[in-house]
């Protein structure tokens, strides 16, 4: 039994080193290609805009020419500071050459290059946690506004419901409706905007003289208020009758 566990050990190493061969062999036989020696010595001597072309027209021919892509990739990285293109010609040659030994060292410089167009993008790693604050803040107030929207919705549905039952009530009293509803038989379903500090108790205080009606307030909002401490300064909550 151990005898053969030792030979499956040893059959995947070879596989394995088989594999790297052919990864490696494969990038050297890229590498001999004219234009990628053109593209490279062209980078050398300083005309890297020469040798970026000389790179898009290798891809546009061999689109998946693993070598170009990894030659693009470090002129890009190292060069030109293009972290964006440079990360995605690494992923190319990764999904051309999945086997390859510089897998770790492409896997660093993707991060390496994700770290930089961070950094382009929002500065440094302060700037980056007041984005991050103020993303979260806008975040907060899209909440409140979604909330207010959901219950002037239900302060909507709620006065047309009262509309239809005091029409279906004049219409058995034998009463003509014109289509409009008189001053004096408008339903009035209140509401009220939150404000900084408020709790349900303090809203029920204000509304109705008595912070024991907080849980009618709770019960007539649950849309909004998964709990009752879910108030936020703004929103705008229905008051039942």
């Amino acid at each position: 039994m151990k005898g053969a566990v030792i030979q499956c050990m040893i059959l995947l190493a070879v596989l394995a080193f088989g594999c790297s061969r052919q990864v490696g062999q494969a990038d050297e036989d890229e590498r001999d290609h004219p234009l990628m020696a053109r593209a490279y010595n062209l980078e050398q001597s300083g005309d890297l805009e020469g040798a970026r072309r000389i790179y898009k027209v290798l891809l546009e021919k061999h689109p998946d020419m693993g070598r170009a892509h990894l030659g693009l990739a470090l002129l890009l990285d190292r060069r030109e500071g293009d972290p964006v293109g440079a990360i995605y010609h690494y992923q190319r040659y990764l999904e051309v050459r999945p086997e390859t030994e510089k897998k770790a060292m492409i896997e660093g410089r993707i991060r390496s290059a994700t770290a930089a167009m961070v950094h382009r993008v929002y500065g440094t790693e302060a700037s980056v946690a007041k984005r991050l604050a103020q993303l979260e803040q806008e975040n907060r107030e899209l909440r409140v506004r979604c909330g207010n929207l959901e219950t002037r919705l239900k302060h909507s549905q709620l006065t047309l419901r009262n509309c239809q039952n005091r029409q279906a009530e004049m219409a058995d009293k034998g009463l003509k409706s014109s289509g409009l509803m008189p001053a004096e038989i408008r339903p009035a379903v209140k509401s009220i905007r939150v404000q900084k500090n408020d709790t349900l108790r303090h809203i029920a205080m204000r509304a109705y003289g008595s912070q024991t009606r907080w849980k009618e307030i709770y019960e007539a909002n649950r849309n909004v208020l998964e709990k009752p401490e879910d108030v936020r300064n703004g929103q705008i909550l229905v008051l039942p009758e």
